[in-house]
C-alpha cells in the first residue's frame, strides 16, 4: 500500500522501537548523530534489594521512544540508527503522533523527562502497611523523618491510638497522577 503524502511531509513525532533496554542509547544516537529532537520518558522508582531500597530508572514505555523528523527524508536513517529496532507501522503506514500527545506526556514529567512512580508520603496522608505482622492495616502519617527514611504513623490497636515508626518503603505510597499546576 502506498502511503499518503499528507502523512509524510514535514517534521512530525513518530514512535521508534528500540532494541531491548536500549531506549536511552537509541535516543542519544538519534539526537547527537542526526540532530533529531527525541523524547525518551523515564520512570524512577524504588525497589527492595539485598542492599536495601535502591532507586531505579528505566523507560516509561519499555522498548519505545519518540523522535521528531521528516519521514520522507529520514526514514531509513532513523530505522537503521544504532539502538533502533524499527519504526512501528499501524494499518500499513507510519502514523505521526500529534504534538498535543507529546506535550501532555511532558506535563507529567520533570525537567529531565522523568516521572516518579510514587509521590512521597506527607503528614496527614492515609496509607497502608505493606509488610510484617500489621500488613494491610490502614494508618495515618503524623510525621515524616526523611533523614532516617522513616515516618511516624498513628494506628489503632485494641481501641487505643498508638504512634509507631515505619520505614517509608514498608508503607504504600500514592501513585503519581497528573498534578494540577495552579
Amino acid at each position: 500500500m502506498v502511503q499518503s503524502p499528507h502523512f509524510l511531509k514535514g517534521k512530525h513525532w513518530y514512535c521508534v522501537r528500540s532494541k531491548p533496554k536500549k531506549e536511552r542509547m537509541a535516543a542519544s544516537n538519534l539526537a547527537s548523530t542526526f540532530g533529531l529532537e527525541v523524547f525518551c520518558p523515564q520512570i524512577r522508582f524504588r525497589r527492595k534489594t539485598v542492599r536495601g531500597a535502591v532507586w531505579f530508572q528505566e523507560a516509561l514505555f519499555p522498548g519505545y521512544l519518540f523522535a521528531r523528523f521528516d519521514m520522507t527524508e529520514m526514514k531509513r536513517i532513523v530505522a537503521f540508527a544504532p539502538g533502533v529496532l524499527n519504526l512501528p507501522v499501524f494499518n500499513e503506514r507510519h502514523v505521526p503522533i500529534p504534538d498535543a500527545v507529546i506535550a501532555a506526556l511532558h506535563e507529567d514529567l520533570d525537567e529531565n523527562d522523568v516521572a516518579d512512580a510514587a509521590v512521597p508520603l506527607e503528614a496527614g496522608d492515609e496509607t497502608t502497611i505493606l509488610e510484617g505482622s500489621m500488613r494491610g492495616l490502614k494508618v495515618k502519617v503524623i510525621k515524616v523523618m526523611p533523614a532516617q527514611d522513616r515516618v511516624a504513623v498513628l494506628l489503632e490497636m485494641l481501641g487505643t491510638l498508638v504512634e509507631a515508626e515505619f520505614p517509608t518503603d514498608a508503607l504504600e505510597h500514592r501513585a503519581k497522577h497528573r498534578v494540577d499546576r495552579e
